[in-house]
């Protein structure tokens, strides 16, 4: 494998990603080498026997929604990769990228119909390991976080038990990967911090859930923030 390219995978139908955006990608930005499929056990198998690794994969958000599960898979198989939703611009499709930002493996979402400058602009921050989200989607995800915390605050009064005592039945530990998940943090980047492996995070973080009574982690990353935006309204 040569040092001086690079591959983005995209995952998903091939319109999604029409030729002439692929040729652009590769005509501007030197050394990059695209590679596309609706099966990522093909992709994982040329790869492999290409002897190469993906720094940017994207995947169509409709595929992601159908597959959550595989979202896991893609940042297992290389954890080292960007990940990165597609969609189009319509309202199903925020649907679609909702039920995958809650998976909390994705941070990067980015928009197929952006001029094309600002799109290949997007792609080459994440290619140098930074991330996107356009605005509109950012003031979408802001009114859902307000909803879940609002959400948090309701349960947690209708439980009857202080917010502080349920975040304090939580371990030691659970409560600096509580910290993490509410700061934005992927689960292999709160394993680095905590040098503990990604499943035992993972352990962690179901313990979380279950004492915490939530659904997922987001809602528990939610029910945090509010418990400590009460403690310092108190203070």
């Amino acid at each position: 494998m040569s040092e001086h390219l690079r591959y983005l995978f995209f995952i998903g139908p091939r319109d999604k990603l029409p030729k002439p955006l692929e040729n652009s990608l590769v005509r501007e930005l030197p050394g990059l080498v695209v590679q596309v499929s609706t099966d990522w056990d093909v992709l994982v198998e040329k790869a492999e026997q290409e002897g190469v690794l993906p720094s940017l994969i994207l995947v169509d958000e409709a595929f992601g929604a159908m597959n959550p599960d595989l979202l896991q898979v893609f940042q297992d198989t290389y954890p080292n990769a960007i990940l990165c939703l597609t969609y189009n611009g319509e309202y199903t499709s925020k649907l679609h990228i909702r039920k995958c930002l809650k998976t909390g493996i994705i941070n990067n979402v980015i928009p197929m119909n952006l001029r094309l400058d600002l799109w290949l602009y997007a792609i080459q921050i994440m290619l140098h390991g930074g991330s996107y989200m356009p605005p509109d989607l950012v003031e979408l995800l802001e009114i859902d976080r307000s909803m879940q915390l609002e959400k948090a605050r309701k349960a947690t009064a209708a439980s009857g038990v202080s917010g502080a005592h349920i975040v304090s039945s939580l371990t030691p530990r659970e409560r600096e990967v509580l910290e993490l998940i509410a700061r934005g943090q992927q689960n292999k980047h709160i394993a680095a911090n905590l040098s503990l492996s990604e499943h035992t995070i993972k352990l962690h973080i179901h313990h979380i859930i279950s004492k915490m009574g939530v659904s997922n982690r987001t809602e528990a990353a939610a029910a945090y923030l509010q418990i400590h935006r009460s403690a310092g309204g108190n203070g």
